[in-house]
């Protein structure tokens, strides 16, 4: 039987751009990204790049099993080197970005993150993916608990409205920006 007390997400972990080690400087091999949920009972990881630097390539992909009441996730990029596993930078994922919206399931959603290192100071960006697989919300219809807003030509429907009338509130997620 299901758990309805959480969702199962599939989170792909793609790539990384401009990282380096703090005291900027740039890292050279054996990145990884560690994933951390609000209920990890399970260490999960990326393999080591070990070829490209400060723009690490991972591709990999999870199976995620989160509770619904997670309110975000946590990507964090390491390195390995000679004295251990250093912590360079790490992300925090607001669960809302990608289950807010009246979307159907497995929707896939491609987001880009500004990483920050341990003093809150610009240390490069994290791209990945994320589709929810299934949650407590299957029930109700095929757009994730949004049943009232689909539309059996398209999918779903736009709610309607314009900009900061009760429909987008203005607000514009997944997209890094340089200040």
């Amino acid at each position: 039987m299901k758990n309805t007390t959480s969702r199962t997400l599939e989170l792909t972990i793609i790539s990384g751009e401009s990282i380096s080690h703090p005291g900027k400087r740039p890292i050279k091999k054996n990145a990884y990204v560690t994933i951390n949920t609000e209920s990890n009972n399970e260490q999960l990881s990326t393999a080591l790049d070990a070829d490209n630097g400060s723009y690490p390539y991972w591709s990999q992909k999870f199976i995620v099993d989160m509770p619904m009441h997670a309110t975000f996730f946590t990507l964090e990029v390491r390195c390995r080197n000679g004295s251990g596993d250093q912590a360079v930078a790490s992300a925090r994922v607001p669960v809302s970005d990608f289950t807010r919206w009246c979307f159907p399931n497995s929707y896939l959603h491609f987001l880009s993150y500004r990483l920050r290192d341990r003093y809150g100071e610009r240390n490069g960006i994290i791209n990945f993916s994320v589709k929810v697989l299934s949650s407590s919300s299957e029930n109700v219809g095929d757009a994730g608990g949004c049943s009232a807003y689909s539309s059996p030509v398209t999918g779903w429907k736009h709610g309607g409205g314009g900009m900061g009338h009760g429909v987008a509130q203005g607000v514009v997620i997944g997209v890094p920006y340089r200040y």
